[in-house]
């Protein structure tokens, strides 16, 4: 027997769903192929990561234009918008952390394990991130399988929280007698705050899919 969107499509013309999850997908793809990018070349590629962002952006315009023509989705259009803006926050964070590593190049040419950690705890939330997007395409989220996605994107959330909570004490410690190098702590204390609001934007996207998930149990 055929979904309730099935019969959408017969009596309304083509809802877009499938079009949509495909686009979604795709934007997860390009995601997932930034974080691996980005730890491969320890963000010092700035040009590489603005190439993926850019194809990122062209797919978050198609669905977007997607979204625009749409009258009868599955899930709400405001909810499926603002879905696809929190992925693509993610991948922009990637290249604001990259252009900032760019920038402060003369401290940031050579990352500590903590900004490593960080990289890896980002790439671990992306994949993660894809894997529940992909679930998106099935005529019904599996809840459950829902639910094990976003835990794991929220464990590495919280493995990331450790590691920078961590990182700024020793910054503190590090940078504080008067003789320490000023530019050289922000451009550590900024790069690790940039890699861990990646993991908080994909941990947003969770709880959008899970909300989603819920609606249609």
């Amino acid at each position: 027997m055929g979904s309730i969107w099935d019969a959408f499509d017969r009596f309304f013309g083509s809802s877009h769903n499938a079009r949509y999850a495909a686009l979604l997908r795709q934007l997860a793809d390009v995601g997932v192929d930034c974080a691996e990018h980005f730890k491969q070349t320890d963000g010092q590629d700035l040009q590489g990561i603005v190439a993926l962002e850019r194809k990122a952006d062209k797919i978050v315009d198609e669905i977007h234009e997607l979204l625009d023509n749409s009258f009868i989705m599955r899930f709400d259009i405001p909810d499926a918008m603002r879905l696809t803006d929190e992925v693509d926050n993610v991948i922009d964070k990637m290249r604001h952390a990259a252009s900032h590593i760019d920038t402060y190049k003369p401290f940031l040419s050579t990352l500590r394990p903590e900004a490593k950690e960080l990289i890896v705890a980002g790439e671990e939330t992306m994949r993660a991130l894809r894997d529940l997007i992909s679930l998106i395409g099935e005529a019904k989220m599996p809840l459950t399988r829902v639910r094990e996605l976003q835990k794991a994107i929220n464990d590495a959330e919280a493995k990331a929280d450790l590691v920078i909570n961590k990182a700024e004490r020793a910054l503190v410690v590090e940078y504080a007698p008067q003789h320490a190098n000023d530019i050289e702590f922000i451009a550590w204390d900024k790069l690790y705050q940039l890699l861990e609001d990646m993991t908080d934007d994909a941990k947003r996207c969770g709880k959008l899919i899970l909300s989603l998930a819920r609606k249609e149990a």
